[in-house]
């Protein structure tokens, strides 16, 4: 450790911290040595900053398009800890590699960029991605192959482009997903804790206020984990015309090749299979099951989205939740 950032003031201000066993004065030492890259186009940049000035993280990197919103977050991170360098720098989407240079994690909050997934694993960067999907759920999921080639990869295919939650639910998710991607930063430059994160997508359903994990599968074409025993995430590795509601589903249905009544009595009998609180994703097609199969599952207690259509403009997907039991 450098005796030279062991002064008064830096130990006063990071005591709590050094006095937890997992952290002490190499691992706060190690905190002021790492440089951490943020990627933000929303207001989570605010609380994921905070966060990790006040944990002591020396080099901070930012890309936001926004110059007011960055600025604002930049002076209350410098507020709370003047000890912290942050810059700014734009991120070129084409050519990310000088923008990576040096960082030895990348937080992206601006989700589902290709551009940037491959690149950090190439150059063997832990990254973490946040995201959220139409159903009211947040999704948080990370990739460090390099730490361990036989963890799953991000980059064989990015994470769907997250949709825009209703209010209040989008302000709530900036809030947990600072906290989490945050935490789960300090776990990894600290080398401390066990995370599923880098091998699992974890969710948090905001309308429920209820966590779960979901697990992976293997494609045989992915370029990075094809020929890896432990395959990618299945948000990741999934054919390119799969739907992204298919990606995020606990079981999924087929009944475009169903009829009247048959299309609803299938679903009800798949659900009557699950679990409380999880989800069922259906595949149909036809004017009647698309306007009759989401109305039959409200009437009876299933809240479902709204069918979208896939690809090929004739099938369509819901997603089915079953509800919890009454308490």
């Amino acid at each position: 450790m450098n005796p030279a950032h062991m002064t008064a003031a830096w130990s006063e201000r990071y005591s709590r911290q050094i006095l937890l066993p997992q952290i002490g004065g190499q691992g706060q030492y190690r905190l002021a040595q790492a440089a951490v890259g943020i990627v933000a186009d929303h207001a989570a940049l605010l609380p994921t900053l905070l966060y990790l000035a006040a944990a002591g993280i020396g080099h901070l990197r930012i890309a936001d398009p926004d110059q007011e919103r960055c600025a604002h977050a930049i002076a209350w991170a410098q507020a709370n800890n003047p000890t912290i360098h942050i810059t700014t720098s734009p991120l070129d989407w084409h050519q990310p590699e000088a923008w990576l240079h040096g960082l030895d994690l990348v937080i992206d909050l601006h989700t589902g960029w290709p551009e940037l997934s491959r690149p950090c694993a190439d150059h063997r960067i832990p990254l973490l991605t946040t995201w959220s999907s139409a159903d009211g759920c947040g999704w948080m999921a990370g990739s460090d192959v390099g730490a361990n080639p036989e963890l799953p990869c991000l980059h064989c295919q990015p994470p769907p482009r997250s949709t825009r939650l209703p209010a209040p639910w989008e302000s709530l998710w900036h809030g947990l997903s600072a906290t989490w991607m945050a935490t789960e930063t300090l776990k990894k430059i600290l080398k401390i804790g066990d995370s599923t994160i880098w091998s699992h997508a974890l969710a948090f359903d905001l309308l429920q206020a209820t966590p779960r994990r979901h697990g992976r599968s293997k494609h045989p074409d992915c370029p990075c984990c094809a020929q890896q025993p432990t395959p990618c995430l299945a948000l990741t590795c999934t054919p390119e015309n799969t739907p992204a509601a298919t990606r995020l589903a606990d079981e999924t249905i087929d009944i475009t090749r169903e009829r009247c009544p048959m299309t609803f009595v299938k679903v009800k009998l798949k659900l009557e299979t699950m679990s409380p609180g999880q989800r069922l994703v259906v595949r149909l097609t036809g004017e009647e099951p698309r306007h009759n199969v989401p109305r039959t599952l409200h009437e009876q207690g299933f809240p479902c989205t709204t069918p979208t259509a896939e690809p090929d403009g004739t099938t369509y997907t819901l997603v089915v939740t079953k509800p919890l039991p009454p308490e």
